[in-house]
C-alpha cells in the first residue's frame, strides 16, 4: 500500500488508460497524468476511450496536463516533489533512431533531479533489448545497437537499482509510431532509478560522516576523529563489526608491491538496517569508507583510463593513496601495464590502467572520462607525482 499523500508523476500517458489502472491500484494517491498533445489532439487521436479516461481521473481527483514535454518539463507541473516518476515506454517516433532515443533518454533524466524527492524514484519502461542492461537477457543487443539507459540516468546522477516485469493488465497499450495504434509489450521492463550522484568518498568526507553519525561513532573515541588517528583505529572500528559483517563480494586488485587489496563488505545491525559499505586495505588497514542508507548499483559498470608517471628509479609509485583520497569507492582496481627507462634521461616510465566503478553512486562514460583526464591528474601533480 502507498501512503495517501505519495505523489506520482506520470509522464506521456498517451490515452491516460495507466494513470486510470494506477489509480485503481492505488486509491487516495496524489496522482499528476501528463501528455504531449494538446487536449483537442488527444481527443483526435483516441476518441472516446481518452474522454471516458479522463472523466476517470477527474471524479479522482487527479490532475491531468496537456502539452507536456518529458525532456523540458516547466510550470505547473514543476510545482510539487513527486515520489515516483514514470515513463512508459518512450520514444521518438519512427523506426529505428536510437541514437534520438538515446538523447531523449538524457533529456528525461536531467528533468527529475529537482522535482523528484530526496528518497523517490524514477522508473522508465521499455521493451527487452533497448536499455541494454543484462535484464534484457536473451533479447539483449551489442553495445551501439540499444540506449544505453544506465549510462543516460548516469549522466545526471540516477543509478539503477532494480527491474522488474512491466505488467499489462488492464492497460491499453497505445501510442505506436505517435498513433492511437496498440503495441506488442510482451516481457517489458521497468527500470527503477534512485538519485545517488557522484560523490567523493574521500578520507576527510568519511570523518565528517564519523562525527555526524552516532551508530557509527560510539566505536571511536573522541581522540580518534583525525586523520592521524583514523588509520591506527581503522582496525578496531571494523573490529567491532565482526560479528555482523556478511561478505557480499570479494574483489582484490594489486600492484606488484601489493599496497592496494579492496574488500567490500555489507553490514546490517538491529534496528540500523541501512546498508553501510566499508572498504579499506587490507594490509595495512588504511582508507576506511562507508555509506549508509543507499541503493547498490543493479548492474555495475566498469570504465578503464590509463595514466604514466615518472621516477627516478625501477620502484613502482605508489600512486594508490592519491587516488582513493581523490575518487574514494569509485577505484575499482589498479594495474601497472609497462614499465620502460628513457635512455635519454636515464628516468623510468611507470603506466598503470586505473579501472572505476562504483557500489552505490552513478558514473557515466562521458564523467569518469573527465575524472581520469582532469581531476585525477590534477591530484596527482598535486601530489608531485610527474605526469605523462
Amino acid at each position: 500500500m502507498l501512503k495517501t499523500d505519495y505523489a506520482i508523476l506520470i509522464i506521456g500517458d498517451g490515452d491516460f488508460s495507466y494513470s486510470v489502472q494506477l489509480l485503481s491500484k492505488y486509491h487516495g494517491i496524489c496522482l499528476t497524468a501528463t501528455v504531449m498533445l494538446s487536449e483537442e489532439e488527444l481527443t483526435q487521436t483516441y476518441n472516446e476511450t481518452v474522454k471516458n479516461n479522463i472523466a476517470k481521473l477527474t471524479e479522482s481527483n487527479a490532475r491531468i496536463l496537456f502539452s507536456i514535454d518529458g525532456t523540458a518539463l516547466s510550470g505547473e507541473v514543476c510545482e510539487t516533489l513527486y515520489d515516483s516518476i514514470h515513463f512508459n515506454f518512450p520514444h521518438t517516433g519512427g523506426k529505428g533512431k536510437i541514437s534520438e532515443n538515446k538523447l531523449l533518454l538524457r533529456k528525461m533524466f536531467k528533468q527529475f533531479p529537482n522535482i523528484l524527492k530526496h528518497d523517490g524514484n524514477v522508473e522508465i519502461s521499455l521493451l527487452p533489448g533497448q536499455g541494454g542492461t543484462p535484464a534484457d537477457g536473451s533479447k539483449i543487443r551489442c553495445k551501439g545497437n540499444h540506449w544505453n539507459i544506465q549510462d543516460a540516468g548516469a549522466e545526471s546522477g540516477f543509478v539503477l537499482y532494480r527491474v522488474e516485469e512491466f505488467e499489462t493488465k488492464c492497460y491499453n497499450l497505445t501510442g505506436y509510431r505517435s498513433s492511437s495504434k496498440s503495441f506488442l509489450c510482451d516481457n517489458g521492463l521497468r527500470h527503477i532509478f534512485v538519485h545517488q550522484p557522484f560523490f567523493t568518498s574521500s578520507l576527510a568526507n568519511v570523518l565528517l560522516s564519523l562525527e555526524t553519525d552516532s551508530y557509527l561513532r560510539k566505536y571511536l573515541s573522541d581522540t580518534d576523529v583525525d586523520k592521524s588517528t583514523l588509520c591506527v583505529n581503522a582496525q578496531n572500528f571494523i573490529g567491532g563489526f565482526d560479528d555482523l559483517i556478511s561478505i557480499e563480494s570479494v574483489g582484490y586488485s594489486d600492484v606488484d608491491t601489493g599496497f592496494l587489496s579492496k574488500k567490500p563488505k555489507t553490514v546490517l545491525h538491529g534496528d540500523f538496517d541501512s546498508r553501510v559499505m566499508l572498504e579499506y586495505d587490507l594490509k595495512n588497514k588504511k582508507s576506511l569508507f562507508y555509506s549508509a542508507g543507499k541503493e547498490m548499483v543493479l548492474y555495475p559498470t566498469y570504465f578503464a583510463h590509463d595514466v604514466s608517471v615518472w621516477s627516478e628509479n625501477e620502484a613502482t609509485p605508489n600512486i594508490i593513496s592519491t587516488l582513493l583520497n581523490c575518487v574514494g569507492l569509485a577505484l575499482h582496481s589498479v594495474t601497472k601495464k609497462e614499465v620502460y627507462m628513457d635512455n635519454s634521461t636515464t628516468r623510468y616510465s611507470h603506466c598503470f590502467t586505473v579501472t572505476y566503478s562504483h557500489p552505490y553512486e552513478a558514473l557515466s562514460e562521458e564523467f569518469v572520462k573527465h575524472l581520469a583526464h582532469g581531476t585525477v591528474r590534477d591530484n596527482l601533480a598535486k601530489d608531485g607525482f610527474q605526469l605523462h
